[in-house]
């Protein structure tokens, strides 16, 4: 069975080979990737917003790289074992980018040779520098989700789809997935991402031609980092409850207190 899935996993590559056309497949494969892949993915740099791609040429087979890659849909419509798990594990199905089947035998190409093989050796991709959430970088990045202030490009606010669990936030109800529980699900990296890549079917269409900048990105990250610290914050203080809420408590209580005294004095 591991003899069978190594074989189909390389057929692809093999046949190209044989041809002499490998190099100029890898190339479009590299500029594929990075055009359409790289923002969730990396190759061994870890989980993203997708799997790390290192290895993933002798994981799978060929044929259901192809399909993961042209149709992932219609693979888990089919209920695929495996798409289900990746669907599971990472909370959304990834966005069906339109990329014909050659595309796809360019990408699996390179990344069989560029780094997607598990033999593959190379230096350990350098730890991005964290910027420090502050308050400026934290209040920037709730003005561009709420739309107070515009994306340099032009591309609508976020609050325009998403629902967002944060103080002073009320979202959008085009898209169910709160943007909390995805950044929870997804992590800086992923976050980030998706951020970059914007390739979710509604999102290509509304941010093409409008990329979020590198600055927007991260005045976003800060406020998603802030909304995980808030909410860490609050389990750790026992307290579920936020200041409105509070208050909506105590105002029922000082009604109810002045009700059972106009009682006492009758």
């Amino acid at each position: 069975m591991v003899h069978t899935r190594r074989f189909s996993s390389y057929f692809i590559v093999l046949l190209v080979l044989l041809t002499g056309s490998i190099p100029v497949w890898a190339d479009q494969g590299k500029d594929l990737f990075d055009k359409q892949c790289a923002g969730c993915h990396s190759i061994g740099g870890g989980d993203g917003g997708g799997p790390d791609l290192k290895g993933i040429a002798e994981k799978r087979p060929a044929d259901w790289l192809v399909r993961v890659i042209v149709e992932p849909d219609k693979l888990t419509a089919a209920k695929d074992t495996v798409q289900g798990e990746l669907v599971k594990k990472f909370g959304y199905e990834m966005p069906n980018l339109g990329i014909s089947a050659d595309d796809a035998k360019s990408i699996i190409t390179y990344l069989a040779g560029a780094g997607g093989a598990a033999t593959t050796t190379g230096s350990t991709p350098a730890t991005e520098k964290v910027v420090p959430a502050t308050p400026e970088l934290i209040a920037r990045g709730k003005a561009l989700f709420t739309g107070s202030t515009r994306f340099a490009k032009g591309g609508a606010a976020c609050v325009s789809c998403h629902p967002f669990t944060y103080p002073g936030i009320e979202g959008g109800n085009l898209s169910n997935a709160d943007l909390y529980n995805s950044y929870q699900k997804m992590g800086d990296a992923g976050m980030k991402g998706a951020l970059k890549a914007l390739k979710f079917p509604v999102m290509k269409k509304i941010y093409a031609d409008r990329p979020l900048s590198d600055d927007e990105i991260t005045a976003l990250m800060a406020l998603f980092q802030d909304s995980a610290a808030q909410k860490a914050a609050q389990k750790g203080s026992g307290c579920p409850l936020s200041l409105p809420q509070m208050g909506g408590g105590l105002f029922v209580l000082l009604l109810i207190g002045l009700a059972l005294y106009k009682r006492r004095i009758r």
